[in-house]
């Protein structure tokens, strides 16, 4: 029988197509798998909060190793929280003369771990007070050295918990952008070498400032989860903080703003940043410039397939409780509202959510049992 050119055509187009379409298929697979995966992982996360502990570089290292966390653990659990955010300075608990960690270290967090796995929550560990600061010149030695210190955390933890456990590698950076950039991306890079299947939580400079995320934009690894942290306006969220006096010595601020509540600015503050926060309050202390703000980096995040959370988010206890309440009520619907992971600080410190008989602020509890 005779075949002519057209069916000749029709014929291969058809064989083509079915030679094609498994290795469509399984493209098409990894990326539902992915989209899948990364949904899972974000309700995971859901609604959490810090334990603030291990960062505390002003008590002895020892004392916080003895500090007996799973009684916390269980009632932020009972509480209703999904997630708790466990900062450590890695840097109290190495050997001497070494970037080694103690045995105790990696058997306290160790024990966290099983105690969050039994309970059905999940962990991220953060590493706070790293030592690459703006316009450092010790960035290559020290990213190593960081790299290193969580070399040893991820073989501690390797084979575990990777829809459950998360390391966020380096918390509120202050370096220069494109310093930070290569940085973060070495550290990633070393890491994942070793380990294929953790996701890491990475942030932009400037306190994992949101705009500076945006700049930091999407690094080349699929499993990373990018975290903003959010106290804005500072001015309120930070009022009477005593170790950053020169930009909160302002108390008794009203959130939102009212302008016959507000405190007088002291004339011995004319030029100065407080001055120019002051100022900007009345725009910038209201649910809608939180929403506005947001909602410009979840929607970028969005457009460059970037899975935001927010690890940070909190009002200083110093702070009106009426404001207080209604500040947090804001944040957590607006980041509910946004679809953005939220994260509060803290538990039961200067930012605490408990009150009186260790319940949590009504508007808290409301938000974890909707």
């Amino acid at each position: 029988m005779k075949i002519d050119i057209f069916h000749t055509n029709i014929i291969l187009s058809i064989l083509f197509s079915l030679a094609i379409s498994p290795l469509f298929s399984n493209t098409v697979d990894k990326c539902a798998n992915k989209t899948n995966l990364n949904a899972q992982i974000i309700q995971n996360i859901g609604a959490g909060v810090n334990l603030s502990l291990l960062e505390h570089t002003w008590e002895p290292a020892e004392e916080l190793l003895k500090t007996d966390i799973n009684q916390k653990l269980t009632l932020i659990k009972q509480l209703g929280f999904k997630t708790v955010r466990l900062p450590v300075a890695f840097d109290m608990f190495l050997q001497p003369n070494s970037s080694n960690f103690q045995t105790a270290l990696l058997d306290k967090v160790g024990d966290a771990y099983n105690t969050c796995e039994k309970l059905g929550l999940s962990l991220i560990i953060t590493y706070h007070y790293g030592k690459v600061y703006y316009g450092s010149d010790n960035r290559i030695s020290e990213r190593d050295r960081i790299m290193w210190m969580w070399k040893q955390m991820q073989n501690k933890f390797k084979g575990m918990g990777y829809q459950t456990l998360f390391f966020e590698l380096y918390n509120e950076p202050t370096e220069e952008r494109s310093g930070w950039k290569e940085d973060i991306t070495y550290i990633v890079n070393g890491l994942r070498w070793e380990e294929k299947d953790r996701y890491y939580i990475i942030g932009g400079t400037n306190y994992n400032n949101a705009d500076e995320l945006l700049d930091l934009g999407k690094l080349n690894d699929e499993k990373l989860l990018y975290t903003i942290h959010f106290y804005e306006p500072y001015i309120f969220t930070h009022q009477g903080a005593e170790w950053v006096k020169d930009h909160t010595y302002i108390t008794n601020i009203p959130y939102p703003y009212e302008k016959r509540r507000m405190p007088e600015l002291d004339k011995a503050y004319t030029g100065t940043d407080i001055e120019q926060d002051y100022a900007k309050y009345p725009a910038e202390g209201t649910r809608e410039y939180i929403l506005v703000r947001l909602r410009k980096v979840a929607d970028e995040c969005k457009k460059r397939n970037m899975t935001l959370i927010c690890t940070e988010s909190g009002v200083i206890n110093l702070a009106d409780e009426k404001y207080r309440r209604t500040y947090l009520e804001d944040i957590m619907s607006v980041m509910d509202e946004l679809k953005i992971p939220l994260v509060l600080w803290d538990f039961d410190q200067k930012f605490s959510l408990l009150i009186r008989n260790k319940k949590l602020i009504k508007e808290v509890e409301h938000w974890l049992n909707k």
